[in-house]
């Protein structure tokens, strides 16, 4: 060796001494560093998945460093409150957020996870990684490393202790009420810290001034709420799940990224099926056909605080679905535990476990929110909350819904066994929210109407083919049927829910990867199609435009189950007085009856249908499928449905029976004066618009706005009319002169033909009042609050997401109708001319003063 190469290997080995001194000395300081932050100080400490320190109201990481770039769900769960009107205890407001930690230098960083966009091709990817970087949420400055240097030290309290609009503990309100909120930092307190092995969460105070209106005026103004908020991050997988493809032709949440596949030189949106890692014990046996169980049950507990006739129900309702999974090969797929006793492990607010929550509120609902992985659609864990108020609704519904076919609904207190009967249907339904089955609103349209009436068939079938549909009670069922055997109650399981199942969970033997499930998946539904019983029907948010996609319908034919429905309305109200007396001697039961007949039920069934009138069919649609994308509803159909609702105005004497009037409170007036005056300007108005697409689209068979405008001017100046009061007569013709003076622009004022459906809504506070309490009383909040992020994933204008998007409100433009309206203001003039020589005293006043304001307004 010469003596420049021993030289050199001197100096390094000087080097390698210096250096690893130097990192004894490093690590000996950070070793210093965390000793002397916690030397001398009152902490406490919670080992898990990540250690936890609470220490002088502060939270502190203790971070494994193998987990930065893991990915987590970070959510929150309200545990207590102080207006339980504003949050209820065990709600979870928000969908959690996908979030991971980096760290750069002496800062760790928390990100957004974005799985928005991906691509198989690893350039693609990186390029990816450059346009769609995840956005920082938080930074924390690191403070130590542990001794072994396997974990480092922050300060993360700002996460836990801080408002934030991704987990602040309020649910979205609707409707005329308005509720906004801001954090206040001074009402801060932390609570409590809690590690496990794949979670953590830490519980604080947190206070709010809420602002509330309603109808557009304030209720409260700076309103202190205090929330004890446990906010939670939950470790996900090392390795995803394997995903299913979803599809829009069955009812089933998504998780929807965009794809950039090279292969075929395109980008396309990709949705996965949200649902359970479910898999056979005994694959080779499941595979043979054998019914065994599954690796990991889905396990709910269940709260011991439910009032005690509650339990059983609620629990049979989540095991019904264990009919569904069996027939799929799976015993005993779900699991109900009450809550544990002296299980210190054992927190229902922790996302560990999937509870069924007791909410001792006066809130009429009950929804089933879960947290799925965005990397795959796994759903990790879900939570149904079954709100005390839920009692209250279920009890107006049976009585106005089944009250005329069974008395024993319209008392006060409705017999336990009934109500035990209706809380099985909810607490099944919010489970298989939790399952991954969305709202299926074409279910309740597939039966035919009389089959409805028949002992026979609703034994075999119930009301629906769905329990997934806002299907409730039989109102199609006339008094004396239950006599006869007709079921008033949904199915325990529709036919539908077993199929949806079977397409969701079914193991596909035969494919080896997801893309290859496809094929199986798609005959499975397109081998159904023919049979209506399995149509899915997407919710419609923005609208109605699918008169077989509603809330709270039944049968194939909406004129029939409505008049069926009316008629039942009529016997409720005409025995009330005498079937509702035990315990309501204050009339508070006979009361709350007549106002929910009047102003919600007997609305949201003529509203029914409404929609008939220039509506149309839809279809969710694939090459070769049988269906068209829509069908126009038949011109005959829509004409018969104008006149139903003409007539169903025509005669509502039945809401003014003077045993009724005389005992409640709750009319603006005469109650049948009160609807007309609002219902029928609507439905006229109502008739010029909603046709304007129909008559566009429907060319060989369509309904056009001049004929249905011609066919509300003939119905209402009809000679042969005699049902009708005078009163009434003239309310209708009143209206309706002055909508076609406003329609025709004779006079100067709003042009009614190119109204929009919002300001067709405003048209009377009295009507926005009946839809705000109809779509109250139907748990219309349930479909957003079942899945908060719903509508921000599934869209709120058309095409936002094809295939996946609730079904948007289409508007049409027809031009300029003002010539009709003027056409049949002179056919008015004409036919008051006609009759005031033939008249006398106030009906002679009433045609005299409508045609002065003909010929005023002409001028």
């Amino acid at each position: 060796m010469n003596r420049n190469i021993r030289q050199g290997c001197l100096l390094l080995t000087v080097l390698l001494i210096c250096a690893a001194l130097h990192a004894q000395k490093d690590t000996a300081k950070q070793k210093s560093k965390y000793e002397t932050f916690f030397k001398g100080k009152k902490f406490e400490t919670k080992k898990g998945t990540i250690t936890l320190h609470k220490m002088n109201g502060k939270v502190y990481f203790e971070f494994p460093v193998k987990l930065f770039k893991r990915h987590f769900l970070l959510g929150s769960v309200a545990e207590q409150t102080s207006h339980i009107e504003e949050v209820a205890a065990g709600e979870q407001a928000k969908d959690p957020l996908a979030v991971h930690f980096t760290i750069t230098d002496s800062t760790i960083y928390l990100r957004r996870s974005d799985f928005s966009v991906r691509s198989e091709d690893v350039n693609i990817q990186e390029a990816l990684r450059k346009s769609y970087a995840d956005p920082v949420i938080g930074a924390y400055p690191v403070l130590a490393y542990t001794p072994d240097s396997l974990a480092v030290l922050f300060d993360i309290s700002s996460l836990f202790l801080s408002g934030s609009p991704n987990m602040d503990p309020f649910m979205p309100v609707g409707g005329l009420a308005g509720r906004n909120s801001s954090f206040k930092s001074e009402g801060t307190v932390l609570h409590e810290i809690m590690a496990f092995e794949d979670n953590v969460s830490v519980s604080a105070y947190l206070t709010y001034l809420v602002n509330k209106t309603f109808f557009g005026f304030s209720v409260a103004e700076n309103m202190p709420v205090t929330v004890l908020t446990k906010r939670s991050m939950l470790l996900l997988p090392e390795k995803p799940g394997v995903p299913r493809y979803n599809d829009p032709r069955i009812g089933i949440f998504p998780t929807k990224f965009v794809q950039y596949d090279p292969k075929q030189d395109a980008v396309k949106e990709i949705f996965f099926a949200n649902r359970w890692r479910l898999e056979p014990a005994d694959k080779a046996a499941h595979a043979r056909g054998e019914l065994v169980k599954p690796l990991k049950p889905i396990v709910f507990y269940l709260d011991n605080k439910f009032p005690a006739t509650w339990i059983e129900p609620i629990r049979k309702g989540v095991l019904d679905w264990n009919m569904a999974f069996e027939k799929i090969g799976f015993k005993d797929a779900i699991e109900v535990k009450m809550y544990p006793q002296h299980d210190s492990t054992f927190d229902p607010n922790n996302i560990r476990f999937n509870c069924i929550k007791y909410a001792p509120n006066l809130t009429q609902n009950a929804m089933g929110p879960s947290w799925v992985d965005p990397r795959s659609g796994e759903i990790l864990y879900a939570s149904v909350y079954v709100y005390h108020g839920l009692v209250d609704i279920l009890s107006d519904w049976m009585a106005v819904q089944m009250g005329g076919a069974n008395p024993e609904v319209l008392q006060k207190k409705v017999p336990v066994a009934l109500i035990a009967e209706a809380l099985r249907y909810v607490s099944a339904h919010e489970i298989g929210h939790t399952l991954g089955l969305m709202h299926n609103m074409a279910a309740s349209s597939a039966y035919p109407v009389d089959s409805l009436r028949s002992p026979a068939f609703t034994r075999k079938y119930g009301t629906t083919p769905s329990i997934m549909d806002y299907a409730r009670f039989n109102f199609v069922a006339q008094p004396g049927d239950l006599e006869k055997g007709v079921k008033m109650t949904p199915p325990l399981l529709g036919v539908y829910d077993y199929y949806a199942i079977d397409w969701l969970y079914a193991p596909v033997y035969s494919a080896a990867t997801p893309e290859a499930e496809v094929a199986v998946l798609d005959k499975k539904i397109t081998s159904r199609m023919p049979d209506p019983y399995y149509r899915y029907g997407k919710q419609q948010l923005n609208g109605n435009l699918d008169p077989s996609a509603l809330t709270e319908d039944l049968g194939d034919d909406q004129v029939k189950s409505t008049r069926y429905a009316i008629n039942n309305l009529r016997y409720i109200m005409k025995n009330a007085d005498k079937w509702g007396k035990a315990g309501d001697e204050n009339f508070d039961f006979r009361n709350n009856l007549a106002f929910y007949v009047v102003n919600i039920q007997y609305y949201w069934y003529w509203m029914h249908v409404v929609h008939n009138i220039g509506g149309y069919y839809q279809y969710e649609k694939y090459e070769g499928d049988p269906y068209p994308a829509y069908r126009p509803v038949p011109k005959a159909v829509q004409k018969e449905s104008l006149q139903f609702l003409l007539q169903s105005l025509d005669s509502l004497d039945w809401m003014a029976l003077p045993v009724v009037q005389r005992n409640i409170n709750n009319f603006h007036g005469q109650a049948d004066e009160y609807i007309r005056r609002t219902l029928f300007p609507y439905l006229v108005r109502l008739v010029a618009l909603q046709t304007t697409l129909s008559e566009s689209k429907n060319e060989k068979d369509g309904y056009t706005r001049s004929e249905a405008i011609a066919d509300v001017f003939q119905y209402v100046w009809s000679n042969s009319k005699t049902k009708m009061n005078r009163s009434a007569i003239q309310g209708m013709q009143s209206a309706l002169v002055d909508i076609l003076i406003t329609g025709s622009e004779v006079k100067k004022g709003p042009v009614v033909n190119t109204l929009s459906f919002a300001d067709l809504e405003q048209y009377e506070q009295q009507l926005l009042l009946m839809d705000h309490m109809a779509n109250k009383y139907s748990l219309q909040h349930e479909t957003v609050q079942c899945s908060p992020a719903l509508l921000s994933l599934l869209g709120s204008s058309a095409g936002e997401i094809s295939g996946f998007e609730f079904l948007p409100r289409i508007k049409a433009d027809g031009g300029n109708i003002s010539h009709i309206y003027y056409q049949w203001l002179l056919e008015s003039r004409k036919r008051i001319q006609q009759l005031i020589p033939a008249s006398s005293g106030d009906t002679r006043l009433h045609l005299e003063y409508l045609l002065l304001k003909i010929n005023k307004a002409g001028k």
